[in-house]
């Protein structure tokens, strides 16, 4: 029964961290301000 418990709880901690170091690469591969400064956002006046 213990090693049930310690299965299923290494394999979410497992998987936690994978997600945080996933998202992580991630977050500093993909920086947002960069597709503002190659494509800036068209100014539209509505009238």
């Amino acid at each position: 029964m213990g090693l049930m418990y310690s299965t299923v709880i290494g394999f979410a901690v497992m998987l936690g961290l994978s997600a945080y170091f996933t998202m992580h690469y991630l977050s500093s591969a993909l920086n947002s301000t960069d597709a503002e400064t190659i494509d800036p956002k068209p100014e539209v006046s509505y009238k």
